[in-house]
């Protein structure tokens, strides 16, 4: 059974990254050093320019009430279908990339990767997507094209676009992420196509 080999493969993984790090279980914390650790992360945002201690969204009135995408935060998007979730957290993944250069992951399972990259150039660019499907772009689209893919081609944004992954293959690729890129954001589009 495949699921047995997947659970097996994430607790070897698990495991190995117990050992590296030293501790293979979670103990108490003092209270000390909790309030020396909080007090580190306060002097440091202190000395932030944007003040967010989280992952910036791009957008200044949610940054202003979340304090960016905290480390330990689940936000759920939730919408009727054909409402703009898949366009706003690319725009949040983006601006993330683009603009802080926070490494983002996307996981999407509804969309291939081509697709997402021709919304994300659709909007970085202002032309439209029917256009972009078809190809039949103007000298001078074309040229409006390159100009603004430019900013978008070198932001530290994956795409993984694996059909029905399921929550073990998520997380082990989610870990090997985190520690080859440093992602700061996992984006998974949508969690109900994801296979137990």
């Amino acid at each position: 059974d495949s699921s047995d080999v997947f659970e097996l493969l994430d607790t070897a993984e698990k495991n190995l990254f117990a050992i590296a790090d030293g501790n293979i279980s979670k103990d108490f914390d003092k209270m000390s050093t909790l309030i020396k650790k909080a007090i580190e992360q306060i002097e440091e945002a202190k000395h932030r320019p944007d003040g967010l201690s989280g992952v910036p969204s791009g957008m200044m009135a949610l940054d202003k009430i979340t304090n960016g995408w905290q480390k330990s935060d689940l936000i759920i998007i939730a919408a009727r279908p054909a409402m703009g979730k898949t366009a706003l957290v690319l725009t949040m993944a983006r601006n993330a990339a683009v603009q802080f250069q926070h490494p983002v992951a996307v996981f999407s399972l509804e969309m291939s990767s081509l697709q997402l990259v021709t919304r994300l150039i659709s909007s970085e660019t202002g032309l439209d997507a029917a256009l972009l499907k078809t190809g039949k772009l103007a000298d001078h689209e074309m040229a409006q094209l390159h100009a603004g893919i430019k900013e978008i081609s070198d932001a530290p944004m994956f795409i993984d676009d694996t059909p029905a992954i399921s929550i073990f293959q998520l997380r082990a690729k989610a870990r090997r992420l985190k520690e080859h890129q440093k992602i700061g954001m996992i984006i998974v589009d949508y969690l109900q196509l994801m296979s137990g």
